[in-house]
């Protein structure tokens, strides 16, 4: 009996099992229940690779002797073929230029400034063996400074600066071994005629003088004006005296008439002093005379 209880109990318990339905799993419920956990969570990113810093290379900086031998190489003025006038070699005068002057031991170079213009000072880099002196030259162009430079030997180079009371020159000279050397040079300048002849301002002149002729007739070559600057006496001559013979002049002192040295610019005489009175004379038996004198008061 109880045999038979416990078979019918094992029985019912195994039916059971066998009528109990499974329900199935929906398809992609995992997934989903995934991304509403991720959309729950903060998103950390990933920081991006660092790259390595690159160095900026900067230009390289020139230096200060670099720089200086570019501008005077810039600066330097060199003789052309179309510069010379015979053996001149004339340069237009730009202010800061460096103007070469080839030189040669055997031979003296001459720098040949503008008429009228006084040189206050010479200075030279080497001195113990280069020779740089000062003259003036008397010609028919006039009153004017010349420079002599010569070197003692070949393979010298040095600078010359020439200062005078209207500018300033940089010169470069060079020792050259051979035959060839740069006889003379000068300069061109803008400007007037006044800068040209050295005649100062108008305002720095005086006009007061009177000219008259005391024997013979009024010749061609009598002064249209004469003019002062406190050193230097201008006689000028009108413009069709040129194939006139010119007369000489005199300066009268206490002492009688002395003969003077004048310098010839275009159509006026050049005298490096100032007098009261001066007589131009043409002629021997009967000269002609015309008369200057000078109004000391006078300026006009």
């Amino acid at each position: 009996m109880k045999s038979l209880l416990l078979l019918a109990v094992a029985s019912m318990a195994l039916a059971a099992c066998v009528t109990t339905e499974i329900a199935p799993v929906a398809e992609g419920d995992g997934l989903e229940q995934a991304a509403d956990l991720r959309g729950a969570l903060p998103i950390v990113e990933a920081p991006a690779p660092v790259e390595p810093q690159r160095q900026v290379r900067r230009g390289r900086e020139r230096p200060p002797l670099e720089t200086l031998a570019e501008a005077n190489t810039a600066a330097r003025q060199r003789p052309t073929r179309d510069g010379f006038d015979a053996a001149r070699q004339t340069f237009a005068y730009v202010p800061g230029a460096l103007y070469e002057l080839y030189t040669n031991p055997n031979y003296v170079s001459t720098i040949l400034l503008e008429p009228g213009e006084t040189l206050s000072n010479i200075a030279a880099g080497d001195t113990s063996r280069w020779m740089v002196t000062q003259a003036e030259a008397e010609s028919d162009f006039g009153g004017r400074t010349i420079v002599l430079v010569k070197p003692q030997t070949t393979g010298l180079r040095t600078n010359i600066v020439l200062i005078t009371d209207r500018r300033t020159y940089l010169i470069e000279a060079i020792s050259q071994a051979g035959n060839a050397y740069a006889a003379q040079v000068a300069w061109s300048y803008p400007g007037g005629q006044a800068q040209s002849t050295g005649i100062p301002g108008i305002d720095r002149l005086n006009f007061g003088y009177r000219v008259r002729t005391v024997r013979g007739r009024a010749p061609v070559w009598t002064p249209t004006r004469v003019f002062d600057d406190g050193r230097r006496t201008w006689i000028e001559f009108a413009a069709d005296v040129a194939a006139a013979d010119m007369p000489p002049v005199f300066v009268i002192t206490g002492e009688g008439a002395e003969l003077v040295n004048f310098r010839v610019q275009g159509q006026r005489y050049m005298l490096d002093r100032v007098f009261e009175r001066a007589e131009l004379r043409l002629g021997a038996r009967a000269p002609t005379i015309v008369r200057i004198d000078r109004d000391i008061g006078g300026r006009r």
